[in-house]
């Protein structure tokens, strides 16, 4: 059902002074948006600016598209807005149109690998991490995912490289070339910075990023269980012991695997949190082949686990180790024939069909990333 909204649309164009996008002094129209076609007559005749922004200034909670026209510019100068917040909704909708298979996963990773540096928000680079790495893991084409991976992986080491000495952004690199290292050259880097026989100048490698170059390397077969627990000696901690379960159960063996799950379906022994670990290290995304077994057993232990853990820990599994990186038609089917024949409860009915919608959403990115070769 449409329901009114009060919204600005901003007309942005490039300043050949500053080389900035701004926004000029008539450049904001205010009116409610009613209907499934709202008129603008304020627009009638004028001459189209480089960037038509809807819902500038964030006045509605609304889901805003670029037109093809609009969203040019902004691939090339999204981090040249003149203002934060029209950058940040420019951000928001990409992610948006990549989400909903209306933007390709590799013309995302483009706009992004154009205005990222330029982003001043540590916030908004964070979460563009976050959303690169699900985009290309999940949204991309299987067929050009180690080339977008490649191009993305090799854009975080130059960002880690080249950003400001001890800064905020340089730690958020360091972290996101950890998440996605894979060359053996990448590998041996972040071995070398764990040692301390390399350095990048003003990079604090403290525990926490310690874990990630751990996690990372246990995840790709580098290191096992005298490394993790070698590491875990220096962090005897609450938080090293979950970020330890985490490296254990990364690990890209069939026996690692087995443990894993025992540990978290078999038994009900672990702890809420060091649960939670065990599970982020067990599914990882260049592990698909690895664990494709596992779709059937989750399906056939679901119903019991939710009738005989707390909620918490019953939702952890329920949501966690449903097979959301198998991206295929297999398991939309096999979701959709446990869902007819386990006569599960509402609320774990929810949680499994929320997880189904993913893997719909991936399927159609997917489809979109490929038409766009």
């Amino acid at each position: 059902m449409l329901r009114p909204h009060r919204i600005a649309v901003g007309l942005y164009d490039l300043d050949e002074a500053s080389g900035k996008l701004v926004r000029a002094a008539d450049g904001r129209i205010e009116l409610d948006v009613d209907g499934e076609l709202t008129a603008v007559p304020q627009l009638s005749g004028r001459r189209r600016p480089a960037v038509v922004l809807l819902n500038d200034d964030d006045l509605s909670y609304a889901k805003v598209r670029l037109d093809e026209e609009s969203l040019a510019v902004v691939t090339e100068h999204l981090g040249d807005f003149e203002s934060s917040l029209p950058r940040a909704l420019c951000w928001a909708s990409a992610w948006d149109m990549t989400r909903d298979g209306e933007l390709a996963t590799r013309d995302y990773l483009s706009l992004v690998l154009s205005g990222i540096g330029k982003e001043s928000d540590i916030g908004v680079v964070q979460s563009l991490h976050r959303q690169v790495k699900l985009a290309v893991d999940q949204y991309a084409d299987p067929a050009a995912r180690d080339t977008l991976l490649t191009r993305w992986t090799d854009a975080t080491l130059a960002h880690l490289r080249s950003a400001e000495p001890g800064s905020d952004h340089q730690l958020a690199w360091a972290r996101a070339f950890a998440a996605t290292a894979r060359t053996p050259e990448q590998l041996d880097l972040l071995n070398a910075l764990l040692e301390g026989s390399q350095t990048v100048e003003g990079l604090v490698v403290d525990t926490e990023l310690r874990w990630a170059f751990v996690q990372r390397l246990a995840a790709v077969g580098r290191f096992d269980e005298p490394e993790i627990a070698g590491e875990y000696e220096r962090d005897r901690t609450a938080a090293g012991e979950r970020h330890a379960a985490t490296a254990r159960a990364s690990r890209p063996t069939a026996e690692a695997k087995a443990e894993a799950w025992a540990s978290v379906v078999d038994s009900d022994k672990l702890p809420n949190a060091v649960q939670e670990a065990v599970i982020a290290g067990f599914v990882q995304t260049d592990q698909r082949e690895l664990l494709a077994p596992y779709t059937e057993r989750y399906f056939e232990v679901l119903k019991g686990i939710w009738d005989s853990r707390s909620h918490e820990m019953a939702q952890q599994i329920a949501i966690g180790l449903y097979p959301a990186i198998q991206v295929s038609e297999d398991t939309l089917r096999r979701t959709d024939e446990w869902l007819d024949s386990a006569a599960p409860n509402a609320a774990l009915r929810r949680l499994v069909s929320e997880s189904r919608a993913g893997v719909e959403r991936a399927l159609r990115a997917q489809a979109a990333d490929a038409a766009a070769k």
